[in-house]
């Protein structure tokens, strides 16, 4: 039974993996962005990810989930033509955080498969 349930787990990992490797024609400027050291305060921080539809159908972003509550997204829900750019705005909410480093992943989940894109720094006291 054992044996069963680890076979079944590495086939639906193998699966996941490859889904989320699938890169046709979708491009981010940058997969991760380092905050640096934040003030654990009541004020936010952003940042941005671009992502470019370079493949030869149009692009839908489906959701952007972030690892917690104190990371908001935002980005558009319109299809991007090929050739087209759109921008996925993060915003840190530091006052929300434990102090300490933190690396945060968000999942953007497309029409053309799932991609992650990291958010880390380091929350410190006034």
């Amino acid at each position: 039974m054992r044996r069963l349930l680890t076979i079944l787990a590495l086939l639906l990992f193998s699966f996941t993996a490859v889904a989320e490797q699938k890169s046709e024609g979708v491009v981010f400027d940058k997969q991760m962005f380092d905050f640096g050291n934040v003030m654990r305060e009541n004020k936010n921080y952003t940042c941005a990810f671009v992502v470019e539809n370079k493949s030869d159908k149009p692009l839908v972003l489906l959701s952007v989930k972030t690892s917690c509550s104190c990371l908001k997204a935002k980005y558009s829900r319109r299809p991007l033509k090929i050739g087209e750019k759109s921008t996925i705005v993060m915003t840190l909410e530091a006052g929300k955080m434990e102090p300490g480093i933190f690396h945060r992943v968000v999942e953007v989940e497309t029409n053309a498969g799932v991609y992650r894109i990291v958010v880390r720094g380091n929350s410190v006291e006034k």
